[in-house]
């Protein structure tokens, strides 16, 4: 085999890519707000159709806790989970200091509101930096520290997917992740803050999954016994189809692909995923709101 030959054709396609691939990705980005409705739209649309055949909209009013020491597990895992986004964040703004751990509080939690009125998760990068008082925040420095953390938690949620195929049987698929995650892994420790942000970002997506499978015993959609085995990686694929949309979208896409990996138990699985995403974004929204609403 002509590898000479290969290596070029390669890197004429490569080439040849670049100009379609630069116009996509700007068309992506002037029309992402409605990219971002639109698909929360569809979202809802497509839960809306599936509870019709399961009792309606007023299925999801009668549905009650079961286990309610789940429930309330998550909402003590609220501030664990938090706490690991403000580590990671104060890792990344610092510029090799160590930043406060009140400023990144506020920060992250005022990100946090301006996301959820976004609704779309860019929003959350540009509510930290304008809730910063640190003067290299307000440059590109603060848009990158931000890139990079999000490109870490997304790499952990790839990571997480690894051990989910494999207890799926699916031990080629977890193999080819694997590769891909450790490449990536790679790269993100060596350009985008250290390996102790990847680990920050594995631990919090744990802590996040922990929290979905409480909130699915709690309502009842998953028996405690099949939390691991079952409801584990179900939680990575719902979490790989929300991530592997080209554009942020923030309302009842989560919604729509549970009621897919969860289908035999609605309407309580769409319930809890809406809980969770209440304390979570909307519980943290609440807290941010505190430093972005002008005093009186």
């Amino acid at each position: 085999m002509n590898t000479a030959f290969v290596s070029t054709k390669y890197a004429l396609l490569k080439e040849a890519s670049k100009p379609v691939l630069k116009k996509a990705s700007a068309w992506v980005r002037e029309h992402r707000t409605a990219l971002s409705w639109g698909t929360s739209l569809v979202a809802v649309a497509g839960v809306a159709g599936v509870l019709a055949a399961h009792g309606g909209w007023s299925a999801l009013a009668q549905t009650r806790p079961v286990a309610p020491w789940a429930v309330v597990a998550v909402l003590a895992l609220w501030p664990v989970n938090m706490g690991l986004e403000v580590a990671k964040w104060r890792r990344l703004s610092g510029a090799g200091v160590a930043r406060p751990w009140r400023e990144a509080w506020r920060e992250v939690l005022a990100g946090q509101t301006w996301a959820l009125l976004g609704p779309f998760r860019l929003a959350d990068g540009a509510g930290r930096l304008a809730a910063s008082r640190a003067d290299h925040l307000r440059s590109i420095a603060g848009a990158k520290a931000y890139g990079w953390g999000a490109a870490a938690q997304g790499w952990a949620t790839w990571a997480w997917a690894v051990p989910a195929l494999a207890m799926w049987g699916w031990h080629g698929a977890a193999a080819a992740v694997l590769l891909v995650v450790v490449v990536a892994a790679t790269v993100l420790a060596r350009s985008g803050g250290g390996w102790d942000v990847l680990v920050l970002s594995l631990s919090r997506y744990a802590v996040f999954a922990a929290q979905y499978l409480l909130c699915l015993v709690g309502w009842g959609a998953l028996a405690p016994a099949d939390a691991w085995t079952e409801g584990f990686p179900r939680i990575a694929a719902v979490w790989c189809a929300t991530s592997s949309i080209p554009w942020p979208a923030e309302l009842g896409v989560r919604e729509a692909a549970a009621t897919w990996a969860f289908d035999a138990h609605l309407p309580s699985v769409v319930v809890a995923t809406f809980v969770l995403w209440s304390i979570n974004r909307v519980g943290s929204a609440a807290l941010g709101a505190l430093y972005i609403v002008p005093k009186p």
